[in-house]
């Protein structure tokens, strides 16, 4: 139950940014009243207080900055703002992010009813309204659109943005293009399937917020200090001191980065009283960071100081990295990848683990063995875990995938030392040191195994599980004949169904 809450607690602190479509920036000064052009006007406010001098602008390429060819425009006085969008743009509204640069030296002009004064910006920061996913109509082009940005908005944003992969169809290629970048405009268009599944993650993350936070959903989009909404303006500046530590981190990681030109950062900080519950701390302030760096991924979860000090960290609750690289045969697509994870217990302990993957790409079946160790190693402090020794692997595991007409099949088998097959390709470790093995020894091994879905599995293992995959539904089945059916619906929604035998299914209870 603890491992539950902790994810849905964690999820509650992230979020998406989306990309897009080309063609030029509109505002006042460059419509031009003799085009002929359509232009759609989105209206709104940027409210933290009423943010006077930030910089609006339709986030089209999903990159989180205000590009020179993306609308934009200054924020007035109420935090009025009018975004003036070509035809051509408007098609990305629906997929694309608006977003508020906040920076240094603009004016919060406070809010009278809640006795907070008036004040300077002094640190940078951005405010995020997530995509609605819905197409722009002729009544949207005559009447125009309403949008209003806020601490609140921005928390809708953030639940859902681990949705996005880092990068589409090519990890490692440059995140700005629309073919590469899971959060451009383009990419969205053309794979309506990501759409359905985003718009899902919005309800669910709405309806989550709307519980964890106690407020309705038009709160969440409301400007709450025309409302004197005074529950949701607390919880709104609640939010903003995690949204500006946030920001302050990113830029500081942006820097330390700055040399990888794909380098996507992501971070959150956030309170979470099942964390805190989980921790045994009160009122605790959490930070979840994320860098994706082509080929190298770093995750940090960390437990912060307090209230006035967002930027220090009191202990690292958890940490992962993985490093891949282009092994042994080329021509077969050879992959190393290696990652490192260490896990806080209660009592302030390490559970320090490690896994290394090789694979292989032949005649369009996909073969991967790894070797993991005992994720019951302990460590007094994480700076203690031992991540460098491959030499007495814990469990080997085979993992092989596959597709046939529109269906994607995958197999995973693990092995351990009671288990004969443990043996098997028993040099086959400590990659890194050793490129120079034979790719076919690993191939003939892995293809004996009853890796196809109908193949009935009588090989020793500790334990295995198989997935099928075609539209709208995935299969899963394990060595304990658990069966589960996942099947997208209509609507958006999925329905999950348990079996005992593949044949006969009803709605799974848990």
């Amino acid at each position: 139950m603890v491992k539950s809450k902790m994810k849905l607690a964690l999820s509650l602190a992230l979020g998406l940014v989306l990309s897009g479509c080309g063609g030029s920036s509109f505002d006042d000064e460059n419509v031009s009243a003799a085009s002929s052009e359509k232009i759609l006007t989105v209206t709104g406010k940027a409210i933290d207080g009423y943010i006077v001098g930030g910089t609006v602008f339709l986030d089209i390429n999903g990159n989180g900055n205000a590009e020179p060819n993306e609308p934009q425009k200054e924020t007035e006085v109420g935090g009025d703002y009018t975004l003036n969008i070509s035809e051509e743009d408007a098609e990305c509204l629906a997929y694309s992010a608006i977003i508020v640069d906040v920076p240094v030296g603009a004016w919060d002009e406070g809010s009278e009813d809640e006795n907070v004064a008036a004040h300077e910006v002094t640190d940078p920061y951005q405010i995020v309204l997530q995509p609605t996913f819905k197409a722009i109509t002729e009544e949207d082009f005559t009447n125009g659109l309403v949008r209003n940005i806020s601490p609140l908005t921005t928390v809708v944003w953030e639940a859902i943005e681990r949705s996005y992969p880092p990068f589409a169809e090519n990890k490692g290629n440059n995140p700005n293009d629309s073919e590469t970048n899971a959060k451009h405009c383009h990419y969205l268009k053309k794979h309506d399937e990501a759409v359905q599944e985003l718009k899902q993650e919005i309800e669910d993350a709405v309806v989550g917020l709307v519980q964890f936070y106690n407020l309705s959903a038009d709160q969440m989009y409301a400007d709450f200090i025309a409302d004197k909404d005074s529950d949701a303006f607390h919880v709104a500046q609640d939010i903003m001191k995690g949204l500006k530590a946030a920001y302050k981190r990113k830029t500081d990681l942006r820097e330390q980065y700055s040399d990888y030109q794909n380098a996507e950062i992501r971070v959150f900080v956030h309170r979470t009283p099942e964390l805190d519950e989980y921790f045994q701390v009160d009122n605790g302030w959490y930070r979840d960071e994320i860098v994706f760096l082509g080929t190298e991924d770093l995750v940090e979860f960390s437990k912060l100081q307090d209230t006035d000090k967002l930027d220090e960290v009191d202990f690292i609750s958890s940490k992962f990295h993985e490093l891949g690289q282009e092994w042994n045969e080329q021509d077969k697509s050879g992959w190393l990848s290696v990652r490192k994870d260490a896990y806080r217990e209660m009592n302030g302990t390490y559970r320090c683990a490690k896994n290394e993957r090789v694979s292989f790409d032949v005649d369009g079946i996909h073969y991967e063995l790894g070797n993991s160790s005992d994720s019951a190693t302990l460590a007094n402090s994480f700076e203690e875990c031992n991540f460098d020794d491959f030499s007495s692997p814990y469990e080997k595991n085979y993992h092989l995938r596959y597709t046939e007409g529109e269906a994607s099949y995958s197999a995973a088998f693990y092995f351990r030392a009671e288990q004969a097959r443990f043996t098997e390709l028993a040099d086959w470790k400590e990659f890194t040191d050793n490129p120079e093995f034979n790719a076919q020894d690993m191939i003939d091994t892995l293809i004996l195994t009853p890796y196809k879905w109908e193949d009935e599995v009588t090989i020793d293992t500790a334990y295995w599980r198989k997935r099928k995959e075609e539209p709208g539904v995935q299969i899963d089945i394990d060595n304990d004949d658990n069966w589960q059916r996942a099947t997208k619906q209509d609507d958006g929604t999925t329905l999950y169904e348990c079996s005992s035998d593949g044949e006969n299914w009803t709605e799974c209870t848990d």
